[in-house]
């Protein structure tokens, strides 16, 4: 009986240390891309990296496209108007973010579920050309900066492939510079002149974003 109970005993502790030892059997790290954050004109590349048990940080990074998904509705509306042609322009954006992974004994960063507060800064470039009285061309942007509160969940398959999904809500401003051309009409000369004319407005806004990254 002695015997059984030492048996029982043993196999109970190699379970308990291999359930422990596959919790965090996967990379401390992940190099990642968000397909999913194309649709806000966005190629979003992200390093995340564990600094404590439960914690990591990330820290995103890449190129945007003005007239990429969804903002090519908004950008459109000003091709054409008052002669002046918008054309995409790459931008950029940073964002960081402290992940805590709340479920002890279950995960360790970065794997499980986790929450994630994300400070950022996005913008947006585009050219607008003179295509009648010939000015050149100006730049207009889009500046943003928001924060977001994450929650989400980081599967890994095989210690060294990670499947981030996420969702977040947040609020930000954006500050939005715009250039059009005024036509000017002489009637001694008879000739309309131009000059360019640049507007500039900030917006207090809601923001979010839902996805995945790979």
């Amino acid at each position: 009986m002695k015997r059984i109970k030492l048996v029982a005993l043993g196999t109970f502790l190699f379970l308990s240390t291999m359930i422990i030892a596959q919790k965090d059997n996967h990379s401390k790290f992940a190099i990642k891309f968000s397909p999913t954050q194309l649709v806000t004109g966005e190629l979003h590349f992200a390093y995340e990296q564990r600094v404590m048990k439960q914690g990591s940080i990330e820290l995103g990074i890449g190129p945007t496209v003005s007239e990429i998904g969804i903002n090519s509705f908004f950008f459109e509306n000003n091709l054409g108007y008052g002669g002046v042609l918008a054309e995409s322009s790459l931008g950029f954006f940073t964002s960081l973010q402290f992940r805590y992974y709340p479920i002890e004994g279950l995960a360790t960063a970065p794997r499980g579920l986790y929450i994630a507060p994300e400070l950022k800064f996005r913008q947006y470039n585009t050219i607008y050309r003179d295509e009648i009285t010939n000015l050149g061309e100006r730049k207009g942007a889009i500046n943003q900066i928001s924060f977001k509160f994450f929650t989400g969940y980081q599967f890994w398959i095989g210690g060294r492939f990670a499947i981030d999904l996420f969702t977040a809500v947040g609020i930000g401003t954006s500050n939005i510079t715009r250039h059009s051309v005024l036509q000017t009409y002489d009637p001694n000369t008879q000739i309309y002149t131009g000059a360019w004319h640049e507007s500039n407005r900030s917006v207090l806004r809601f923001t979010g974003a839902f996805g995945v990254k790979f």
